[in-house]
């Protein structure tokens, strides 16, 4: 690598990690004001809030990495164009496409290591955020019961659960009916159980085997029955986690299952898709950044900022508008994830090009 190549690489991460650092603590300030009212509430302690701070620093550096790279590029190439070193460099026979080609490729690589953190890093944290928090809200009441849960499992399964305790997988009062893929519909009751991923295990109960009218035609009471309902379905029970919680391979998980149920899965499949269009975003807005950098060459700093932060705006406006259609359905999820990438890359290397010529 060239001397000229370390000199702007320098001078790009040197403002991308400040500006990662700088935008993480307004983030955490931002973060710690936003639930001051809910700790004051439930008197959390200080190692707590640290804690539940610790946990969401991952969540936030996913949100802070883009803008970080954008204003790495405007900052750091900003402060050699205002200088006119950046004239001095592409006079001396150093052509635009090979100076950016080096930054391109950290921040590819940069990328990379963000798809890979937001996948597994990510999750994993913002689930134990989750659990933390709910230890909060529940630490003055009997932790993690619910009562009359009702859902649509795989396989025209229905299933009533008079009630739900998270906390040892035990449940009671269970109703589950099957209406298709039996030669006749069938009923199983039990008093009690526990839950052992996709297998549950019922304690004092009947299993009943129905004609298509609807009326029994055979009565087996059991002591203990291993029933395999085909899946873990502890996303239907109120433990599952959240789709900021879950890796991709989770993800496609969740989607199976819940295709088989019947029910909607584009929340699911948009969340997907953005697992890897998200952490990408930071490449996208470096080609956009470059092109910019060279077109205030007197005020750089200043209008370099300035700029930065209408581009991101725009970005994440964009985002968050194609997700919404990507749920509600008006857009593929795919196309959903990926379109603002697509429109602001484009815009990018159109006006890289201009720059270039």
């Amino acid at each position: 690598m060239k001397i000229i190549h370390r000199y702007l690489l320098r001078e790009y991460l040197t403002n991308f990690f400040s500006c990662s650092a700088g935008f993480l603590v307004l983030l955490v300030g931002n973060f710690i004001f936003e639930i001051s009212n809910f700790l004051v509430d439930k008197r959390a302690s200080l190692p707590v809030i640290c804690l539940l701070v610790y946990y969401q620093i991952p969540y936030l550096l996913m949100d802070v990495f883009p803008a970080a790279v954008l204003f790495g590029v405007f900052l750091g190439l900003g402060r050699l164009t205002r200088d006119r070193e950046l004239d001095v460099i592409r006079t001396s026979g150093c052509s635009f496409p090979v100076l950016a080609a080096p930054l391109l490729l950290v921040t590819f690589l940069l990328c990379i290591g963000a798809f890979y953190f937001n996948d597994w890093m990510v999750p994993a944290a913002n689930f134990r955020y989750k659990q933390e928090i709910r230890k909060i809200v529940h630490k003055d009441f009997i932790p993690f019961i619910q009562e009359n849960v009702v859902f649509k499992g795989p396989d025209d399964r229905y299933f009533y659960l008079r009630r739900v305790n998270e906390q040892d997988q035990t449940v009671e009062g269970i109703l589950i009916y099957q209406s298709e893929g039996q030669r006749f519909p069938r009923l199983i009751s039990a008093a009690s159980g526990r839950i052992e991923e996709q297998f549950w295990h019922l304690k004092q109960g009947n299993y009943y085997e129905l004609d298509r009218e609807g009326k029994i035609t055979t009565v087996t009471t059991f002591e203990e029955l291993v029933e395999d309902v085909g899946e873990d379905l502890s996303i239907f029970l109120g433990q599952s986690k959240g789709v900021d919680e879950m890796s991709r391979a989770e993800l496609k998980q969740h989607m199976a299952i819940y295709a088989k149920s019947g029910l909607s899965i584009n929340s699911f499949a948009v969340n997907y898709h953005l697992k890897v269009a998200l952490p990408f975003a930071g490449l996208i807005l470096a080609f956009l950044g470059l092109p910019f950098t060279t077109m205030f060459p007197k005020s750089g700093r200043t209008i370099g900022l300035a700029v930065s932060l209408l581009l991101i705006m725009i970005y994440f406006f964009t985002q968050v508008l194609f997700r919404e259609m990507g749920v509600s359905g008006l857009v593929s999820p795919f196309w959903a994830a990926w379109l603002p990438n697509v429109i602001f890359l484009v815009l990018g290397i159109v006006m890289l090009f201009r720059v270039i010529k």
